[in-house]
């Protein structure tokens, strides 16, 4: 049983290619992966999102990501959109025409059609935050958000120590994959098999892993509590920032390039129904 979680979770990881969309402004990036899901989740058929399919091409390839690290990336979403494919397509309620139907099930072009267009539209939608991920460090994405939250502060809500846990919480997922893969090797090395058993000895298994992986996690956050405390940390009060964020002409052309597509993806998505 191969057992390499960290090669298959590639989400959260940052790649430095140096690409025209890595050196963008972070605020720009996170406006425009704001407008696509935004476009994605209100359009309604293929046309739709197959602009927005075109969009996530140009992307790859103006980014220099590699095609197969993005794919591996995808492979456990779509597992598990798989089973939420067959599910939609069988449950799905009232189909005009069904080719098959028994008590609730069915089978219709109806729920083939729904189940393929949540499929794309998920699919769309983690590529587009994965993207944002492989492009942009966390640090500068945590500074464009407290920048762009800026205004909430007026209102005293905790801005820089909402960000800093965002940020602390996609730095432990690599920490708790890597914790988790050392955890089953160890025990797979004891004779362990995760792949073999009834359901529920497989949960037991699968359960006498997670707790130490929690404990271990609640132990890494004290130690990093403890050092923050120990280094007087404050918050933003006062600190400075190690990149000024401003924007300039690729920027603001990219963002109107962002726009333009998004509203294509609404106006075909809403429109050619």
């Amino acid at each position: 049983m191969a057992i390499e979680f960290s090669r298959d979770i590639t989400f959260g990881q940052y790649l430095n290619l140096g690409s025209p969309i890595h050196r963008l402004d972070p605020r720009v990036k996170i406006v425009a992966v704001g407008l696509f899901m935004f476009a994605l989740l209100v359009t309604r058929n293929f046309y739709g999102l197959g602009l927005a399919f075109a969009a996530a091409a140009l992307i790859q390839i103006v980014a220099r990501i590699p095609l197969g690290y993005t794919l591996r990336g995808m492979r456990l979403l779509v597992n598990t959109l798989l089973f939420v494919f067959i599910f939609q397509v069988l449950f799905f309620p009232s189909p005009s025409n069904p080719w098959w139907q028994w008590w609730i099930l069915s089978l219709s072009w109806d729920g083939i059609y729904q189940g393929l267009l949540i499929l794309a539209r998920v699919l769309l939608l983690y590529y587009f935050t994965s993207t944002l991920m492989f492009t942009s460090a966390l640090m500068d994405l945590a500074d464009g958000v407290e920048i762009m939250l800026d205004p909430l502060k007026a209102l005293r809500v905790p801005v820089n120590e909402l960000v800093m846990t965002f940020v602390i919480a996609l730095k432990f997922v690599p920490l708790l994959v890597a914790e988790l893969e050392r955890l089953v090797k160890a025990r797979a090395a004891r004779g362990e098999r995760f792949d073999q058993g009834s359901m529920i000895e497989r949960g037991r298994k699968v359960g006498a892993v997670l707790i130490p992986l929690f404990v271990n996690a609640l132990q890494r956050a004290e130690v990093l509590t403890t050092a923050m405390n120990a280094r007087c940390y404050r918050g933003g009060q006062g600190r400075t920032k190690r990149r000024v964020l401003r924007m300039r002409g690729a920027d603001w052309l990219a963002l109107g390039i962002a726009v333009l597509l998004a509203a294509g993806v609404i106006l075909l998505g809403r429109v050619l129904l």
